[in-house]
């Protein structure tokens, strides 16, 4: 029980240093999978931070990267870029870019924003801590697109891995 208040503890002070930031706070009035950004953004931090710390990865830049990972508003985003395809390549730079003007990023956590889209965007992860992301990215939507699909056993079987990860 003390390791989980003490994971919690760690987490949500890595988290209090984006929740104090305007803009980040603006992605929980932004749909995204049938949820808020803001929402999203938390989940694959949470499982990027508890799974980098049971395999021994550099968890705090792991947590980082995913809190930034889609770290964009609709202000963001060209007018003229309403092809999907387009926008899954390119908003990796753009949370990249606003990353770097409200926070200071490592090498880690910028190979986290611009590649947590692979094999979509070319460009693959270096670092196992953005491969992680990575996944933890797609598991995350994975869940996100298909819960109501999935039923309730799905449901219960994400929030169990999550648990015992803890």
């Amino acid at each position: 029980m003390k390791d989980v208040k003490n994971n919690k503890s760690i987490y949500y002070d890595i988290y209090s240093e984006f929740y104090n930031v305007n803009k980040f706070r603006e992605l929980k009035s932004i749909m995204h999978h049938g949820d808020n950004r803001l929402n999203h953004i938390n989940r694959v931090a949470k499982l990027s931070f508890l799974m980098s710390k049971k395999l021994g990865y550099d968890y705090i830049s792991c947590t980082r990267g995913a809190m930034m990972h889609d770290f964009f508003t609709k202000s963001d985003i060209k007018k003229g870029d309403t092809k999907y395809s387009n926008f899954l390549k390119t908003h990796p730079n753009i949370a990249l870019n606003n990353a770097n003007n409200y926070f200071d990023i490592n090498e880690i956590e910028s190979d986290i924003i611009t590649t947590h889209m692979y094999p979509i965007t070319k460009e693959k992860p270096k670092y196992k801590e953005s491969k992680l992301v990575c996944i933890c990215d797609k598991l995350v939507s994975m869940y996100e697109f298909f819960r109501f699909e999935l039923g309730i056993t799905y449901v219960f079987a994400y929030i169990f891995c999550v648990r015992t990860l803890l």
